[in-house]
Parts: structure tokens; C-alpha cells; sequence
């Protein structure tokens, strides 16, 4: 996996886990490298909104990553 390259569907669920096949495609559209995978699950597990807050903003893609994962209901947790 690099660090610029768009994960595949082998990478995608090597970080989620088992995964349904239209999550999965809707990731594999938006693009994102595994690296903002993992952020996006991150940011959807944090419990503290503050340390949200207070790190950077994410990126387009990584937004466009939790909010298919928040409206799929996962996170990191719920996909193991």
C-alpha cells in the first residue's frame, strides 16, 4: 500500500474488515489511499469531539470516507 496510491478493495477490507459490497464500491469511488481510510475510521471512533476539533482538518476524501462509513454505521468497532 502506498502512501499515494488509492487503496483497493483487498486494502479497504484489511482495514475494516468484512464489509458490504456497496460500501465497498462507494469507497473504491471516492479514491482514498489506505492511509486516509484509516483516518477516517479514527475520526469516527474518536470519543473526545475536542481532540476532533482540535486536530487538523481532514481532507475532502477522507470526509467523503466517513460519511460513507457513518451512514454504513462503521467505524472501526462495528466492522471487526
Amino acid at each position: 500500500m502506498s502512501g499515494t496510491t488509492p487503496a483497493g478493495a483487498a486494502d479497504i477490507r484489511e482495514i475494516l474488515g468484512s464489509v458490504d459490497e456497496v460500501v465497498l464500491a462507494d469507497l473504491l469511488r471516492i479514491g482514498p489511499t489506505a492511509a486516509e481510510v484509516q483516518e477516517a475510521v479514527m475520526r469516527l471512533d474518536a470519543d473526545d469531539a475536542v481532540w476532533r476539533e482540535a486536530r487538523r482538518s481532514p481532507s475532502p476524501r477522507v470526509v467523503a470516507v466517513m460519511e460513507v462509513l457513518a451512514a454504513a454505521e462503521l467505524g472501526g468497532r462495528e466492522a471487526e
